[in-house]
């Protein structure tokens, strides 16, 4: 349950006060974090992967902008939850694998504590070319987990939109 509410945090789900689902037309922003709870709350492990690798992306693209526009405060906003996704995904490693799974474990939580330094350093110097470093590393990352459960789902004759192979 740890896991989960923290996979929650990093995706960005939180609970809002009641005040906010009534004013400012908080109800679209109140329905949005009820369906992204329920999402994570029923998605399959590799699906939460893909999540975690989207959040990461929405964040790191966000910086970016906010950087190119001198938008300090929104940068570094968008820098923090991108950290905080990477903490997650270093999180979901099983490092008490054997074999080639521990070495893939270990291997991983090197290339994402890389992503984690340029997203320091990036927060640090106002700088883009770190951002876009750390995209260029994530975006296969996340093809790479979208191509593997598709061609799982396709095996087993699932669908990953719905249905069954048949």
């Amino acid at each position: 349950m740890v896991l989960l509410t923290g996979l929650r945090a990093a995706l960005g789900v939180r609970r809002l006060p009641v005040w906010s689902q009534v004013y400012g037309g908080m109800m679209n922003q109140a329905a949005r974090d009820t369906y992204l709870r329920i999402q994570t709350e029923t998605a399959s492990p590799g699906q939460l992967v893909i999540m975690l690798y989207d959040a990461l992306l929405r964040s790191l693209m966000r910086s970016e902008e906010a950087i190119a526009r001198a938008d300090v405060e929104t940068a570094h906003t968008s820098l923090l939850h991108a950290q905080d996704v990477v903490l997650e995904l270093i999180a979901s490693l099983d490092m008490d694998a054997e074999g080639e799974a521990s070495a893939m474990a270990r291997q991983m939580a090197s290339l994402y504590e890389y992503i984690y330094r340029r997203t320091l350093d990036a927060s640090l110097r106002k700088e883009i070319a770190p951002v876009q470093e750390a995209i260029r590393l994530v975006t296969p990352l996340r093809t790479a987990w979208q191509t593997a459960l598709e061609t799982l789902a396709y095996e087993a004759g699932i669908s990953v939109t719905g249905g069954i192979h048949g």
